[in-house]
């Protein structure tokens, strides 16, 4: 009875609030999620066919970034559809959709093993004022999503303590500069010998995620660090 309730009610609601794609805001229809299954086909995937070499390893290690392994789930190409996937999971209140697909980017990543050797996840963080005025952080729910495709615990003893202007209306040299000097680092001897995925929601020249991995490295010299990115931006 109370599963037919239930039901029912959600059937109401989707029918005065129908789910729309992410991508192309076209009603979804049931089985899917996030986007459509059209949207979902089209979405292009890095598909690197390694881990350790590869176009965002690559850009990271042009910075001299202590960086073992990385893989990101798409190409972020301004002015395409698919930058609705991280602005509504950012700006938008829809943490459901950085949790959602990272879940299943980690389903599939995990058949591969990027996993196997992972010890922690940590987020790359948000200073805490600028959390309250959103309601959460975006990395932290991707990496909720990898935790619970793969039971590998997440961490928060990477820190935010500064609160710096946001990226997105930066050039590539203001966005170089703005990270310095934004993280630190919290219990550190939790971290030694530990292989860490870094976590981010998408790589653009990669200062970011540098600062974060320059950061941690320093702390704590015996970790290694992998990095996961829910997008990259495609260079052209």
């Amino acid at each position: 009875m109370n599963r037919s309730f239930r039901h029912w009610g959600n059937s109401f609601i989707n029918l005065l609030f129908p789910k729309v794609c992410t991508v192309c805001r076209n009603t979804l229809v049931e089985g899917e999620d996030i986007m459509c299954l059209d949207c979902l086909l089209k979405l292009p995937k890095t598909t690197f066919a390694s881990y350790y070499s590869n176009e965002l390893t690559d850009r990271l290690v042009s910075l001299k970034a202590p960086v073992t392994k990385a893989n990101s789930l798409y190409y972020y190409v301004a002015g395409t559809p698919y930058v609705r996937l991280i602005h509504d999971a950012k700006y938008n209140r829809r943490p459901i959709v950085a949790r959602n697909l990272a879940e299943t980017h980690a389903k599939e990543m995990s058949a591969k093993g990027f996993f196997d050797d992972i010890d922690v996840i940590i987020p790359i963080p948000l200073h805490f004022t600028k959390q309250w005025m959103r309601g959460y952080n975006q990395s932290h729910e991707i990496a909720i999503g990898l935790s619970r495709a793969t039971g590998i615990p997440t961490g928060d003893n990477l820190i935010a303590p500064h609160s710096h202007p946001t990226q997105t209306r930066k050039n590539a040299t203001e966005r170089r500069l703005n990270p310095i000097g934004s993280f630190t680092v919290k219990y550190p001897e939790e971290l030694e010998n530990l292989h860490i995925l870094i976590v981010d929601d998408v790589i653009t020249t990669g200062s970011t995620i540098l600062s974060g991995l320059e950061e941690i490295h320093s702390a704590s010299p015996s970790s290694r660090l992998s990095v996961y990115s829910l997008a990259i931006s495609k260079m052209v």
